[in-house]
């Protein structure tokens, strides 16, 4: 696995991770998968226009987030269509910021061995996120062992995101971007006052080009920051960045709007099932089918001894009600992100919905309570939802290639 990862590495930094741009491609088919193949890696990615709007980084989603721009009736008015990017006033994307932000994203020398970047775990080929069960951190380097606890989420719409991380640990973005930097993942030190001293030196004397790039981009020589100063500019480049990696525009916002054509019989039947007996609504629900809270699947049950093999947001309120709950991921682009659960432990859509219909989620005493009545899925049921899910995925994101400096 480890090979795979620096294998991957390698291919995004040659052929770029650059800036979000404007291509053509054919769409992913509408298709309605079967169960062996769903939830898989995606096929080829292809690119999508740019949103075009701009907006800040690091912005907080207010309540009415969510709410669909003046247009056509909607359907189904309670899952809307991604909203215009949010707006920070303080730091307004530019094309300098963006830029600067895709070289950081994919520059191996900004990690402890120097064989590792943001893109060896959040391909922007791969949904911004890289497919594996569990993703090997820097610190690991040269072995493919030890690996991180818990599974790689997509950066997909995160820049509307509250809350970050399976545990909720981030609610900034311009910090969620920076912090792996001072985690296993980068491995530039093992906490920010250790960290950011290594990330200062690198971007001036290790790779020295980046001093004109920041002063480009944010007006500032950041040979006379401070290093915490440099490591927030950089993060904030980086949040310019990923801002723009929008799931939007799919299948079912098109049918939503009014389209006929746009779903399959298949994905209309799985939307009633989703809203109905599938229960899925309880909780992922809004413009990006999530509820941006937390819950307990069974995913990490409690052992004999009491403990669990992840606490999950008890990590980090420290609260014993929430021992074993974890962040309600957004199901827009969930099709092609696969493996499923904080753990990966769910291999594709059609294991999801096994594990959701059996009796395994109600393993724990703490589990959900929409789950106290078995779902009752069928066959036909389950997979109308996944043709459901694969309508949910946006139109194809990609970057134009750069090359760090």
């Amino acid at each position: 696995m480890g090979n795979l990862l620096h294998t991957s590495l390698l291919t995004a930094v040659l052929f770029g991770g650059a800036c979000f741009g404007a291509c053509t491609s054919s769409s992913p088919s509408g298709v309605a998968p079967s169960k062996s193949d769903a939830g898989g890696p995606p096929p080829s990615s292809s690119a999508a226009p740019d949103s075009g709007q701009g907006s800040g980084v690091g912005a907080t989603v207010g309540a009415d987030a969510g709410a669909p721009d003046a247009g056509p009736t909607l359907r189904v008015p309670e899952l809307p269509p991604v909203p215009p990017l949010p707006v920070s006033a303080d730091d307004p994307p530019t094309a300098a910021k963006i830029s600067l932000g895709s070289a950081l994203y994919v520059d191996t020398r900004l990690s402890g061995s120097g064989h590792t970047a943001c893109a060896s775990c959040h391909g922007y080929q791969t949904a911004f996120q890289d497919n594996l069960t569990l993703p090997v951190p820097d610190r690991s380097y040269p072995n493919n062992t030890p690996t991180l606890p818990r599974n790689t989420s997509s950066f997909y719409n995160i820049v509307f995101a509250p809350i970050m991380r399976w545990d909720g640990s981030q609610t900034d973005l311009v910090s969620a971007m920076a912090a792996p930097w001072a985690e296993p993942n980068m491995n530039l030190g093992t906490d920010l006052p250790s960290a950011q001293p290594v990330l200062a030196q690198r971007l001036t004397v290790t790779a020295p080009n980046y001093v004109p790039l920041f002063q480009q981009a944010y007006g500032q020589d950041i040979t006379t920051l401070t290093p915490a100063q440099v490591w927030t500019l950089a993060g904030r480049a980086l949040a310019a960045f990923v801002r723009e990696a929008v799931s939007q525009d799919s299948a079912f916002d098109r049918w939503n709007a009014g389209d006929d054509s746009a779903m399959s019989a298949s994905a209309v039947a799985g939307l009633a099932v989703f809203r109905g007996k599938g229960r899925c609504i309880a909780c992922h629900s809004g413009a990006f089918f999530t509820d941006f809270s937390f819950h307990n699947l069974s995913t990490s049950p409690p052992e004999p001894d009491g403990g669990r093999a992840d606490e999950g947001r008890a990590d980090v309120t420290g609260n014993v009600a929430d021992e074993g709950f974890f962040l309600t991921p957004t199901l827009r682009g969930v099709y092609d992100t696969a493996p499923y659960y904080h753990d990966g432990s769910q291999g594709g859509l059609f294991n999801v919905l096994d594990f959701l219909n059996g009796s395994a989620v109600t393993v724990d005493p703490a589990h959900d309570a929409v789950f106290d009545t078995p779902l009752g899925l069928t066959a036909d049921d389950e997979t109308n939802l996944v043709a459901f899910l694969e309508a949910l995925r946006g139109a194809p994101v990609t970057v134009v290639p750069a090359t760090p400096p």
